[in-house]
């Protein structure tokens, strides 16, 4: 097998596969020791970021369903569809109902 092919291999796989590890994680400007959680959004639709923890605050933003962010931490806030806690985004002013945002690390309280 000539080098142009196991290139054209090796890169392929690491499309396939680098997204899904936390090299491809690192990739996109996130330190792997980075010490704050991450949260992956589960909505089927866009997901608001609050302005407070409470759905009755004004959007600042919206999240993609699927889309991984860091969390500062969590408190509890209004009610969402029977959950109370909310997490603030890090290096962001918003917060996200924890109903929607499902932490892949334990969140510390604010």
């Amino acid at each position: 097998m000539g080098k142009k092919a196991l290139l054209t291999y090796a890169l392929a796989a690491g499309v396939l596969i680098g997204p899904l590890s936390t090299a491809g994680w690192a990739a996109e400007g996130h330190a792997q020791a980075d010490p704050r959680p991450v949260g992956v959004v589960e909505s089927r639709a866009p997901l608001n970021v609050r302005e407070k923890p409470t759905v009755y605050s004004d959007v600042v933003k919206q999240l993609h369903p699927h889309e991984r962010v860091l969390l500062s931490c969590q408190k509890r806030g209004g009610w969402v569809d029977g959950n109370p806690v909310w997490y603030r985004l890090h290096g962001s002013k918003g917060w996200v109902s924890a109903r929607y945002v499902h932490n892949l690390q334990p969140v510390r309280p604010c």
